[in-house]
């Protein structure tokens, strides 16, 4: 589990930059996939669940993020754009179960 999370924010690291460069959501789709080639093997199946259900709602919030293609920036930037613009409700409630299963994960499962 701690390879997993310990990976996890190094992959996050790469993908709050790599938005300068290409879309908010190809950026998301690299790390989601990333992610998803991880091995579980050894985590327990509850964790396994946890991070799925992580991964599946960084997937879900492209669905904001796709319409915007010509966005540039870092990751955090342009969440704090898109929560003002004119798909807020919905992008904030995405961004909200991000941060919730994240903080799922670092809650139940710290050392």
């Amino acid at each position: 589990m701690e390879k997993v999370i310990l990976r996890d924010q190094e992959l996050g690291e790469i993908r709050n930059q790599a938005s300068l460069k290409v879309s908010l959501s190809e950026s998301i789709g690299t790390y989601t996939s990333h992610l998803m080639s991880l091995n579980y093997e050894c985590c327990p199946e509850t964790f396994q669940k946890e991070f799925k259900e992580h991964i599946s709602a960084w997937i879900n919030i492209k669905t904001v993020t796709d319409k915007y293609p010509e966005l540039r920036g870092e990751m955090h930037d342009l969440f704090l754009l898109l929560e003002n613009g004119r798909d807020a409700e919905e992008f904030k409630m995405l961004s909200k179960k991000i941060w919730q299963t994240w903080n799922s994960i670092q809650y139940n499962y710290k050392e």
